[in-house]
């Protein structure tokens, strides 16, 4: 058996994933594989479900897309008015290069930005706090007097705390374990394994169609949840599947 070394939520949404690209290759999976035959992947299907629902309290994943929908929405609304407010300070301090340095590190955008403009979930909420935080009324008045938009300012404000809220309830959804048991372990096991047998034989077996052995790394299809961002190779794998169907 194979040593599961990622974190049970990705594995188990992933593995998930998983079932729906079997189902689109059913037909060469189970020639090169007849113990796969119906009802073998409803079945798995259905065990991982029941895990999630037992062990994590999410019936589908429905609420945890929920929950990473509002999060996505919040940071992309915070994206937006932190980038507009540096676009200005970098722009408004023309000529005072060392305070707009400093107003900008004051502000979290050196340590965060970087990051945080790729989509760092964790990176974004830490640049909202350092910004709200650090945002006195007289480095406030500053930055108006620079004609920085004052309504961004309140926004971003205001963003902190609805995107650390949602951000709270997601992580909640993630962390309501009870994974403590020998039991959950076992079963979390066999289905990391039973899913990695079934990448194993598709990546060997569409080792020549190289979008569609996408479909069977592993790797990528847990990448994809942890950082919610869908790989797109994953997608082009995904359509062409639909598509041959």
């Amino acid at each position: 058996m194979s040593s599961n070394k990622f974190k049970a939520l990705p594995t188990l949404i992933a593995s998930l994933t998983v079932c729906e690209n079997f189902t689109a290759n059913s037909a060469a999976l189970i020639a090169e594989q007849p113990q796969w035959a119906d009802p073998f992947i409803g079945n798995f299907k259905q065990l991982v479900e029941k895990f999630l629902t037992q062990y994590f309290g999410i019936s589908s994943k429905k609420d945890l897309k929920e929950a990473t929908r509002v999060v996505d929405s919040v940071q992309a609304q915070a994206k937006d008015d932190l980038s507009m407010v540096r676009t200005q300070i970098v722009r408004n301090y023309n000529g005072q290069t060392s305070r707009k340095e400093a107003v900008l590190d004051l502000l979290g955008y050196a340590a965060h930005w970087s990051k945080a403009s790729n989509n760092n979930q964790s990176e974004t909420i830490a640049l909202l706090f350092t910004f709200a935080n650090n945002l006195t009324p007289a480095l406030r008045a500053e930055l108006e007097g620079k004609n920085v938009n004052s309504t961004r300012l309140d926004k971003i404000v205001e963003l902190k705390q609805t995107l650390s809220a949602a951000n709270i309830t997601q992580e909640t959804l993630k962390g309501s374990t009870k994974l403590d048991t020998a039991e959950a372990q076992a079963a979390l096991n066999e289905i990391y394994n039973t899913s990695m047998h079934i990448c194993d034989i598709g990546k060997k077996l569409f080792r020549n169609d190289a979008v569609r052995k996408e479909l069977f790394v592993f790797s990528k299809l847990v990448s994809a949840q942890e950082s919610g961002t869908p790989n797109p190779e994953l997608k082009a794998a995904k359509k062409k599947a639909e598509q041959v169907k």
